[in-house]
């Protein structure tokens, strides 16, 4: 039976992750286990290869109720973008990415850039503290346009549902290559907490030693694409736990 991920970091550090008693900071264990959690997902999803970056894509859809979108609501990076070429019966076409600065061009019929329903572009407008992604000809209720993007997850302690540290077994939506990595850098955190807390470096000085060494060289595996062999690793402390 596949551990929930608190008790995999718990089994990798003796951090009580899945308990809801306050910590010396005031919060609660599986509150702060799921914020490393999420932490750990981001760092190891901004430093995955393109390919498995890919498993990680989530989209958005853009239509006549909203034709742009801020980029800071997206999360994580534009992959592509396409266009529904036509009211019904079109195709869905990949849209060219056009420099900001010649953004406004793509509706001047004499540009070079001018976009088309089969020749569609997006382009992105930065304004004040916001980028906005453009997609010309605006998508309309039927000729809607999707961006797909990478998604990061949030995950939460109590919840019961699919990002519940104490419940959930796998990520979705995320390479089940890399899914360790993600459990060796939150117990690398809790590690840390450990060892400010306690201020024993005998004891937990190794543990954060192991872990750093494992985290490591599983990223250098990941991204020259060789088998990750810290994967065992991780069981094996688990079971001898």
């Amino acid at each position: 039976m596949a551990l929930d991920f608190a008790a995999r970091i718990h089994a990798l550090t003796g951090f009580d992750a899945d308990s809801e008693n306050n910590t010396e900071t005031d919060d609660d264990f599986d509150e702060s286990t799921a914020q490393w959690m999420t932490d750990a997902t981001r760092e190891v999803v901004n430093i995955l290869p393109p390919l498995l970056k890919e498993k990680c894509t989530t989209e958005t859809t853009l239509n006549h109720s909203a034709t742009t979108i801020d980029l800071d609501t997206l999360g994580g990076e534009v992959l592509y973008v396409n266009r529904l070429s036509a009211d019904s019966g079109g195709s869905r076409i990949p849209c060219r990415k056009v420099p900001s600065m010649y953004g406004e061009l793509s509706n001047d019929s004499n540009s070079l850039y001018k976009a088309s329903e089969t020749d569609p572009v997006y382009w992105i407008l930065s304004s004040g503290d916001a980028a906005i992604l453009n997609v010309i000809p605006t998508p309309t209720e039927n000729q809607t346009a999707i961006v797909y993007h990478v998604g990061y997850p949030t995950f939460v302690a109590g919840g019961s549902g699919t990002y519940d540290v104490s419940v959930a077994t796998s990520i979705p939506n995320f390479p089940d290559e890399a899914e360790y990595l993600v459990v060796l850098r939150a117990a690398i955190t809790a590690a840390e907490y450990l060892l400010a807390i306690e201020e024993d470096v005998e004891l937990y000085g190794p543990v954060l030693t192991s872990l750093r060494a494992q985290y490591q060289e599983g990223v250098y595996a990941l991204q020259s694409g060789q088998f990750a062999p810290q994967k065992k690793d991780v069981r094996i402390a688990q079971e001898g736990t």
